[in-house]
């Protein structure tokens, strides 16, 4: 079957092969249906707006300790999250949300070059770089910008409509949070986990992959202001941690073929579950779906909960949390079909099982099974 959508410029649809690990052989998985009950819808002015952050991307991150091909190919699935994930958002916040969003897939993905590179001089070259960077922006939300840093003037760049839009304390506590991230990727870096179990990984990859940070920019897309009301109220609280937990979980199921063809060190919920709960790597994944269905569970009915209530009689909080649904069907969506994760741009839909072929030039979708499981 053709699962490839060839729906954009040449390229933009495809990455290159990884660089496999000797003697690595491709890999089959086989998945149940996942966010049965999520909605997936795609921003209407998607194209538009990512082609504006294509090209911002292209003259404000050539910077990065990455090659033109990594770049690029860094680059072109990216703009893909913020499509899915903020669907509903104004177009000025969503084009702002998608510029910030692309910034730190791109930090990102220079930190998954330096976790999985040599320890040699250009190695702690860059590393040096990376804690000079995060340096820069922390001083930059507190009034004290180097603009001759191009990390810091494209992160300004960034910035500029989020803090115009948000109040004072919105973007405090963005920033904060942001802080939060650039430290736990420097940790990270400097001392990486040892043999964790699920939990303990899990609770470290909320902090690296941002996971906080997206609740802020969820109110950025909904233009609500719902922190106070998250500390007061439990129901809303646990909608936010079930979204997290599932957005991390998801992200590692689907971009297990990357980390495992990447030619560094593994470390994803998958491997985890292998080696700390004796799993083979279909029991592993068949574990880690059961945690996505569980999640998913526990995100509805702390939705359900809090529309039950008082607060859900408040028009910003059901906005918030419509947002925070959207993003996490959205998050699905990208995780299941992004070339990011998988070489090429997938037509795979996650609420279908399936079984795939992981492979160091691409995900192949060998099966998708119609019947419910």
């Amino acid at each position: 079957m053709d699962d490839i959508i060839e729906t954009r410029a040449p390229g933009q649809d495809r990455c290159p092969p990884l660089a496999a690990v000797p003697g690595a052989e491709p890999v089959t998985i086989r998945l149940p249906p996942l966010g049965r009950g999520l909605v997936a819808t795609r921003h209407p002015q998607a194209a538009e707006v990512s082609a504006r952050v294509l090209e911002w991307a292209g003259r404000h991150l050539a910077f990065l300790p990455l090659s033109e091909e990594e770049l690029r190919y860094a680059l072109w699935p990216v703009v893909l999250f913020p499509e899915w994930a903020y669907p509903s958002a104004p177009v000025e916040r969503f084009a702002d949300l998608s510029a910030f969003t692309t910034y730190f897939f791109a930090i990102d993905d220079t930190l998954d070059n330096l976790r999985g590179g040599d320890d040699g001089d250009e190695g702690g070259g860059h590393r040096e770089l990376i804690r000079s960077a995060v340096d820069a922006c922390v001083r930059a939300h507190h009034g004290e910008p180097d603009l001759t840093s191009p990390w810091v003037a494209a992160y300004a760049d960034v910035l500029d409509g989020v803090r115009r839009r948000m109040t004072p304390e919105q973007y405090t506590r963005l920033t904060s949070v942001c802080e939060e991230w650039f430290e736990a990727c420097v940790r990270a870096l400097d001392t990486p986990l040892k043999d964790p179990d699920l939990e303990t990984y899990v609770t470290h990859r909320l902090l690296t992959a941002a996971a906080e940070a997206a609740f802020g920019l969820v109110e950025y897309a909904t233009a609500t202001d719902v922190a106070g009301l998250r500390r007061a109220d439990a129901d809303l609280e646990a909608l936010c941690r079930a979204s997290g937990r599932f957005g991390v979980l998801v992200n590692d199921l689907f971009s297990y073929r990357r980390d495992l063809f990447s030619g560094g060190p593994v470390v994803n919920a998958v491997t985890v579950l292998q080696q700390s709960e004796g799993l083979t790597l279909q029991g592993a994944v068949d574990r880690l779906c059961e945690e996505l269905d569980a999640a998913e569970a526990a995100l509805h009915t702390a939705h359900d909960k809090v529309l039950a209530g008082p607060l859900g009689e408040r028009p910003d909080v059901r906005v918030f949390m419509k947002g925070v649904l959207e993003m996490t069907a959205g998050n699905l969506r990208f995780s299941a079909t992004t070339p990011r994760y998988h070489g090429v741009r997938l037509n795979l839909d996650p609420q279908k099982g399936s079984i795939l072929r992981l492979a160091a030039e691409r995900t192949l979708v060998l099966s998708v099974e119609e019947r419910a499981w």
